[in-house]
Parts: structure tokens; sequence; C-alpha cells
């Protein structure tokens, strides 16, 4: 034959010279052979050293192991599995390491401050004082503890609800109300007829701060963990403060008694250190990116949307999110899941909303152009979905009610005629937008999904209020 075919004869032949030879040693004449099975390579997590293994006559064996540039010396190893959550980097959100530099700083600065304004507390007891009596601190301890608890019990109350949704602007806000505590206790001192008054306020302020500070905490960490380790990001997060709050004791241990006495100089270090703590919690709750869609951010994602037809990325809408909490770009505030008395407000609200049921509409909008102020009522059995689908109607209500023109939309720029004719009566041009968002929107999400963006879940602030449609007669009941 030719020569290909004596090649194709000789590699037949060495295949069953080899498969004789496992059947004589007791192996599956069929496995794979070692000659042709690829190197297996593993590291553990994103460590710097890899093994290698290959498979011979002699079995699986390791043939190298190698490190790569920048190796971990003993004690980055050890840093890093003390101080950061297992698997980190990939176990955590993007913007995990820079949110935790930011937020050490700025536990070190507060730390600073705290050991100022308990020097001054102290002072105001009568620590160090031979007039003063142990009953009279002790009273006004309890004092301040006691209205500290119930200022932490009425917060909660409150304004529970909305630290989920607005998590980065109330971590803000509790560390502004952790300043304004330090300084009333600085401030207490100076005014003995006062002091018991203006420790009790602080103690409400550090109360709050308490409050809002966990629960903030609470819902960061549920965004940085990405694979399902709340647990372990929250446990490393209390190690880092630990070691911070242990390295601001030991300068305090230092800086106490060199300021003991010198009020000045107290003050100006009180008024650096919060400087500093506020800047580096602007900053760390500024780099955080959710990706979970609360009012402001969906405030943000519509206008794009309706402005270019595009869908911003969470990092892009987070850096145009409002930090501050009462600073808000939207026109119109809206409640989800409002009561009934606030969307049917007469017998033509009634007969338009059980329409739209009946055509598998879930929800009811209420828009009062003249108050700058939306409702929306919930169905029984509203959805994830038909919740989004309300917000986005009422985002596109905003957005048509500030722009007279919206030829240039992508998105509405077909039936800005349309729109137009129906500006001056709120009630049609709800239904109307209702019906074209109906039609957009499964691309809508899916275009919010590719975007980067959660639609399992969102934090719109959904209140409790739902309502169903009931039907009753002598032969029977029907809910709708």
């Amino acid at each position: 034959g030719t020569g290909s075919d004596l090649e194709v004869l000789h590699a037949c032949t060495a295949v069953v010279n080899r498969r004789c030879s496992n059947m004589e040693k007791g192996a599956d004449p069929y496995a794979a052979s070692s000659d042709n099975l690829p190197r297996a390579e593993e590291r553990y997590g994103s460590r710097a050293f890899r093994n290698s293994y290959i498979c011979d006559h002699r079995g699986v064996r390791r043939v190298k192991s190698r490190r790569e540039s920048g190796p971990w010396t003993a004690a980055q190893k050890f840093v890093k599995e003390a101080f950061l959550p297992h698997g980190y980097p990939e176990s955590v959100s993007d913007d995990y390491l820079a949110y935790q530099i930011w937020d050490t700083f700025q536990a070190f600065c507060s730390s600073i401050t705290g050991a100022l304004a308990t020097l001054a507390i102290l002072k105001g007891v009568g620590v160090g004082d031979s007039s003063a009596t142990p009953l009279a601190a002790t009273v006004t301890w309890m004092l301040k503890d006691g209205t500290g608890m119930l200022g932490r019990i009425l917060f909660a109350w409150m304004q529970g609800t909305d630290l989920d949704s607005n998590s980065k602007q109330w971590r803000l806000v509790a560390d502004i109300l952790n300043d304004l505590g330090t300084f009333l206790e600085l401030l207490a001192p100076l005014f003995p007829h006062l002091f018991l008054a203006i420790v009790c306020a602080a103690s409400i302020s550090r109360a709050i701060v308490g409050s809002a500070g966990v629960a903030t905490r609470a819902a960061l960490v549920q965004h940085q963990a990405r694979r399902d380790n709340m647990a372990d990001v929250a446990a490393k997060d209390n190690s880092q403060e630990t070691v911070v709050h242990l390295a601001a004791l030991l300068v305090n241990l230092v800086l106490t008694p060199l300021v003991a006495g010198k009020t000045a100089l107290v003050w100006s270090l009180f008024l650096i250190f919060t400087f500093f703590h506020l800047f580096a919690n602007y900053k760390a709750v500024s780099v955080v990116k959710m990706e979970t869609l609360n009012q402001n951010r969906l405030h943000t994602v519509v206008s794009d949307l309706l402005s270019t037809g595009k869908i911003p990325d969470p990092a892009s809408a987070n850096a145009r999110e409002p930090i501050i909490l009462w600073r808000s770009r939207r026109m119109f505030s809206y409640k989800m899941g409002s009561p009934l008395l606030q969307v049917l407000h007469s017998e033509s609200d009634y007969g338009t909303a059980f329409s739209s049921h009946q055509k598998g509409q879930k929800y009811i909008v209420k828009f009062q152009r003249a108050k700058k102020r939306m409702a929306v009522a919930l169905h029984k059995d509203c959805k994830v979905a038909d919740q989004l689908q309300a917000a986005l109607v009422v985002e596109t209500l905003g957005y048509i009610a500030q722009h007279k023109s919206l030829s240039t939309s992508p998105l509405l720029a077909p039936y800005s005629e349309t729109i137009r004719e129906l500006r001056d009566s709120d009630d049609t041009l709800v239904g109307f937008v209702q019906s074209v968002m109906g039609e957009h929107f499964p691309g809508i999400v899916a275009s919010l999904q590719r975007a980067g963006w959660v639609t399992s879940h969102h934090l719109l602030g959904v209140d409790e209020w739902r309502y169903a449609w009931q039907f009753s007669d002598q032969r029977q009941g029907k809910i709708l």
C-alpha cells in the first residue's frame, strides 16, 4: 500500500497493543490514554500560586508549583485572610475595596472626636470635681441613656421603611448626626445649667446614628456580598473596624493628656477631624454602585431612556444619584402602594380603574399635575414586574410634564402629537401612557438586564395597601 496507508496501519496497531496491555493489567481497555490527556492546573481563588498536574504510567502527580509576580508574603496572606471576605475579590462587589478604604478612614476620625467628647462628658458629670456626688452623676447618665433609647425607637418607627430604599443617603445622614452628637457633648460642659438637656439631645442624636448606621450598613453588606456570604462580609467589616478603633485608641492615649483642659485645642481638633470624617463618608457612599433600582436611580434611568433611547449602566446612574437626602431631581413625588382614596376621586376614576383591571392591569395611577404629586395603588396580585411597570408610567408622566416638546425623544416622538392633544386631561394622558409603556415594557426590562440592573426585585419604597374588586349577589360572591 501507499505510505499513508502504512501510517494508518501502524497507528491502529499501536492502539490495539496498548488496549491489550491494559487488559493484561486488568484496566479498562477503552480508557483514555494518558499520552493524550491535557495538563490540569489549579489555583486557590485569586492567589498568585498555581499547581500543575499530569497523568502518566506512574499515576496522577503534581509536576509544577509556581508563583506569579508579586507573591503574597506570610504577613500579607494573614491580613487578607483575617480582614477580607473569603474569596476576595471575586466574592464581593467591584466597589468593595474603595468603600472600605474610605469607611476605615472615617471610622478613625470618628474615634478621635468620640474620645474628645467622652472627656467633655466625664468632666460635665463631675469627674475630678470634689463637690459632685456619685448619685447626681448616675442620674444624669441614666437620663441620657433613657432619652437615647426612646429616640432610637421613635426613629425606627418613623423612618425604618426608607432605610432600605435610600441606604446611601441615610448612611451619610447617620454620620452627620454622629458629628452633631459629638458637638453637643463638647458644648455641654460650657453650659452647666443646661448640661442635662444638652447631653440628652446628644444621646438622641447618637441613638439615631445607631439605628440608621446599623440598618444601612446591613443594606450595604447585602449589596457587597456576591456569593450569599453576608455573614462573612459583615464579620470581616467588624474586624476591620476593630483594628481601626484599636489604632485610634493608641492615638487617643497619647492625645488626650495633651489636650485636657485646653478648650481651644480641643475645638480645633474637633473641627479638623469632623471635616475629614464627613468628607470620607461622602466619598464612601459616592463610590457605592448599587444595581437595584430605587426611585432616584429609576428617575435617572428613565430620563436617559426617554431623552437618548439608551439605558445607563448602574455605575453611571449611581454617580448621578443625589447623596444628600433632601436633594432630588424629580419634580413629582409619588408613593407606591397608596390607599384607594388617593387614586379614586370620582365615578369616572372608578370605572376607568375597573376597565383597566379587566384588561389585566394590576395597578392604578393618579396624576395630579397641579399638586406635583402622583399616587399608585396596587392590586393584591400585583407582582414585582407590575410594580416596576407602574413606576415607569409615573416617571414617564413626570418627563412629559417637564418637557413641552417630545420630538427628540426616541421612544415618545411617534406619540408626540397624541400626547400634545392630551396634555390638558391628566386622566386621559395617564391611560395613554399606560398603554404605551405596556407595549414597550418587555423590551425595556430586557434592556435594563443587559445594562446590568437587577429586575427581580427593587427598592422603590412600596407601602402595604392592596386593593381587590369584589362582587356579591344572592347566588355567589366573587373577588377579582
